[in-house]
């Protein structure tokens, strides 16, 4: 598999999931079993009292285990989410949300991974703790009707 980029991961997402990037939504980083997503700070899409909202929280987290997924398998538009849960560690304010992803295991059935998030510069001020499952599907279950 040839080396993958954030800049390879934005591109995709950007002509294959334009809503992602539209609501801004970036790959920042891509490592071995690991990706960094950032979430633009837009105050228009903040909850009453200037909070990023849990919605937008879990979709980064998706978002970022769903690259940190292309790190191992190559970008594959059909690996979907099976499972994902997070927990709120406390508000989430003040600046670009941020998720690391990393893939704590690759099987055949799937792929496990943890999400950490932070806001700004301070990574050791965890807000959001997420872990989730990715599947690719079989070739027969990737029709389009």
């Amino acid at each position: 598999m040839e080396r993958l980029t954030a800049e390879a991961v934005n591109e995709f997402v950007s002509t294959q999931f334009p809503s992602a990037a539209a609501g801004g939504t970036t790959c920042v980083a891509v490592g071995p079993h690991t990706a960094t997503a950032r979430w633009q700070y837009d105050p228009a899409q903040l909850r009453p009292g200037g909070y990023i909202s849990g919605p937008t929280q879990f979709a980064l987290a998706d978002a970022a285990l769903w690259f940190a997924v292309f790190t191992v398998v190559g970008i594959q538009p059909m690996a979907v989410t099976a499972r994902m849960s997070i927990d709120f560690l406390r508000p989430a304010a003040g600046g670009d949300l941020y998720a690391a992803a990393i893939i704590l295991k690759a099987g055949q059935a799937g792929m496990v991974g943890r999400i950490h998030l932070w806001v700004g510069d301070d990574t050791e001020t965890i807000v959001a703790i997420a872990t989730g499952t990715y599947v690719a599907p079989s070739s027969s279950e990737r029709r389009v009707d």
